[in-house]
């Protein structure tokens, strides 16, 4: 599938083409629901006229608190059609982080899901206060205005002229430190990834996306992909869980669908739990955070599909980097060390690999690595000082991830800056020692951090989810484990300690949250050497 025209192009344009070209072509599923292309386009216009008769104008916040449903991307749209911007409230945020979110955003307008008021309620207020004026989603809210009556009373929208460079998203942060903070992108940022995106990803018109994951955060861009070509994209009820994915891609027979690696676990886990498979999926996309060797065996093994790995983050519009089929293929053919890569950078970013002194360093050595492209955020709202921290004048952005690429162009993330471990003045890098532990047939699931130590400065710890299967006891898994550990790792990165868990902490967005966990590991645990 050729690459779309990068540069001038606008969103709105590709909502009003695929209206026009794919007319009774389901645009969503969602659950029993399905909406088409020009239904779609009908209902965003007529919501991006109400707003604009309620005095939006491009550039200000409008802001949506819900779970899942189709009602989001007709929000998207609306925003995308009028040079506004969409600012998706988490909710799984606490009460106090939905007004900061509110707040940062200067938000004009929120829409409100009628069953998520609750959570928010108690700061009727402090919004009343800010004069943001609420919208009702669903049947049973009091609110002055409703959603279903302002689509059905809209004026005719009015298109305004707007640059490519105006905000569409505040994406914010997880927000389990201090305040969320949001990432600016426009919609050049946008469009740029969602004309690019499906390229690498192998999704065509004629496919089905089953695409999982919030849209309270970036990942929403991920549900309107459908844009580059018309494609369906199958979204979850609320929110998603085993028994309606499974439901879900079966039922509207997806051919793509996206997870990240402890999503997939799970997911496997469940498929062969219930002696069943997905018969349609042609691709799986995994993302987010790393996924070892050993679940990229396992999902092939499995589902027999093609993969796709991507590698990215919010301020560069999730997705920078791709692993391809091909790349898979040929790692499982022989070429090992392909599977520990991320893949090779899109043709729409560039990239260069630094030492602490920002200077590059050589094909092969590892350093800082910086993204520079149309997708870059154009900052964080309201923090300049962090903004200056990771985004350069001349437009490059400082990931803070270390890693390294070959000759052919493969990228190898070795780890995030702030996650490597000094013991004895080694650098140790978990992902590595995690892609090891994964190979273990006892490990489900693995976190490896640093804890103060003595003598060394930081010992290697590892926190385990063993695999429901296993019935040993725990003594016998740290000595399978440390065996394990010894054959496949240098002195320095074989753990010093093993800690059991069911389930390792994580945001709300799925990320592993190791600073949590070095906070367990410290305050809760009685470790050798600290006795």
């Amino acid at each position: 599938m050729p690459l779309l025209n990068q540069g001038t192009g606008m969103l709105r344009d590709n909502i009003r083409r695929c209206a026009k070209h794919y007319p009774d072509k389901v645009a969503f599923y969602q659950g029993d629901r399905t909406i088409t292309w020009s239904e779609i386009y009908r209902r965003s216009s007529a919501l991006a006229g109400a707003l604009q008769s309620h005095g939006v104008k491009p550039g200000d916040r409008v802001a949506i608190l819900s779970k899942e449903c189709i009602e989001v991307y007709e929000h998207l749209f609306a925003c995308m059609m009028l040079g506004a911007v969409r600012v998706g409230v988490n909710w799984r945020y606490s009460a106090r982080e939905m007004l900061h979110v509110l707040k940062n955003s200067d938000v004009s307008i929120c829409i409100v899901q009628e069953k998520l008021w609750p959570l928010i309620e108690s700061r009727c207020n402090e919004i009343q206060e800010m004069s943001i004026d609420l919208v009702g989603l669903g049947d049973g809210h009091d609110f002055g205005m409703d959603y279903e009556t302002l689509i059905e009373q809209a004026p005719v929208f009015t298109e305004t002229q707007f640059s490519e460079d105006t905000a569409l998203l505040h994406s914010y942060t997880s927000g389990t430190t201090a305040h969320p903070k949001a990432v600016i992108l426009s919609q050049k940022a946008i469009f740029t990834e969602i004309a690019n995106a499906p390229h690498y990803c192998e999704i065509s018109a004629s496919d089905r996306f089953y695409m999982p994951a919030q849209s309270a955060w970036v990942a929403v861009f991920a549900g309107a992909l459908g844009l580059a070509s018309g494609s369906a994209t199958i979204i979850p009820t609320d929110s998603f869980d085993l028994e309606s994915c499974i439901r879900d891609v079966n039922a509207h027979q997806a051919t793509v669908a996206l997870f990240v690696p402890a999503m997939l676990n799970v997911v496997l886990d469940a498929l062969e739990e219930k002696g069943t498979t997905f018969q349609s999926l042609r691709t799986i996309i995994y993302g987010s955070a790393p996924a070892t060797p050993a679940l990229i065996r396992r999902t092939i093994d499995t589902l027999g599909v093609d993969l796709v790995q991507l590698y990215g983050m919010t301020e560069c519009v999730a997705w920078a980097c791709f692993l391809q089929p091909e790349d898979h293929k040929r790692a499982l053919a022989g070429e090992k060390h392909l599977l520990r890569s991320s893949g090779r950078l899109g043709a729409f970013v560039d990239f260069k690999i630094c030492d602490d002194s920002g200077e590059e360093v050589p094909t092969g050595e590892p350093g800082v690595i910086y993204l520079k492209g149309d997708t870059i955020m154009t900052g964080y709202l309201n923090q300049p000082e962090e903004t200056a921290e990771v985004l350069s004048a001349d437009g490059w952005l400082k990931t803070n991830d270390i890693g390294k690429v070959d000759s052919d162009g493969y990228v190898y993330l070795l780890d995030r800056r702030n996650f490597l471990i000094n013991s004895g003045g080694v650098n140790v890098f978990p992902a590595q020692i995690e892609a090891i532990l994964a190979e273990c047939d006892i490990v489900a699931e693995s976190s490896v951090v640093g804890v103060p130590h003595p003598r060394w400065g930081e010992a290697v710890v590892a926190a385990i989810v063993l695999r429901k299967s296993v019935s040993v006891s725990q003594t016998e898994c740290i000595d399978r484990l440390e065996t394990h550990c010894s054959t496949n790792l240098n002195k320095q990165e074989c753990p010093k300690y093993f800690t059991f868990m069911d389930d390792l902490p994580r945001t709300i967005t799925g990320k592993l949250q190791k600073n949590d966990l070095k906070t367990y590991l410290t305050d809760k645990i009685t470790l050798p050497w600290t006795t």
